[in-house]
């Protein structure tokens, strides 16, 4: 159970922002030293519910997986370099915690998306030609791009294209994107 303390700022914070009752509930099940932990986040990042809440499922999720604390959790170096990063502004830290999190909850995932970008740099795309697959591989799907500025201008990067798709690499990158693991 949380310190008459920590409960205290924790109450006095979601007062602040408007939580619902669940949301705090839920927050206050966590020990005291969890509890906050995650309150010294969220309130250095000014985080609203909808954060904490995706905060707290994947940290729980993690915590629960891993058998350590929500405070172990975000004491990694990870979490606090992003945290304390002067030149991240708010958003930037929110978007990078949750990406560091989800790396940490989907460690798999997370290996295949690193091979994929891997590939992708491999292939060395010239100016005008991008791959890019989407975040957590949702949908399961490349999207390939030609930028262009004049018809012969497309035409070279059509061709290059085609010779791209030839290529291991790409070959490799769907592989990834339907759960076949390659070896490199």
């Amino acid at each position: 159970m949380n310190s008459p303390n920590s409960a205290d700022d924790i109450l006095r914070y979601a007062k602040e922002k408007g939580f619902r009752r669940q949301t705090v509930e839920r927050w206050l099940s966590l020990s005291a030293e969890d509890g906050a932990a995650l309150l010294a986040l969220v309130r250095e990042l000014k985080a609203g519910e909808n954060h904490l809440k995706d905060f707290l499922d994947w940290l729980e999720e993690i915590a629960l997986r891993d058998g350590v604390g929500v405070a172990a959790i975000l004491a990694r170096d990870e979490m606090s370099r992003i945290v304390s990063a002067p030149r991240l502004g708010r958003n930037d830290k929110l978007k990078r915690l949750k990406d560091e999190l989800r790396r940490l909850r989907f460690p798999r995932l997370a290996r295949i998306e690193e091979e994929i970008h891997r590939r992708v740099r491999a292939l060395k795309l010239d100016p005008g030609l991008s791959v890019n697959v989407p975040a957590g591989l949702e949908g399961g799907a490349v999207t390939v791009k030609i930028e262009a500025t004049s018809h012969d201008e497309a035409r070279r990067l059509t061709a290059r294209l085609g010779d791209v798709m030839e290529r291991a690499e790409m070959k490799e990158i769907f592989s990834l994107l339907h759960g076949e693991d390659t070896e490199r």
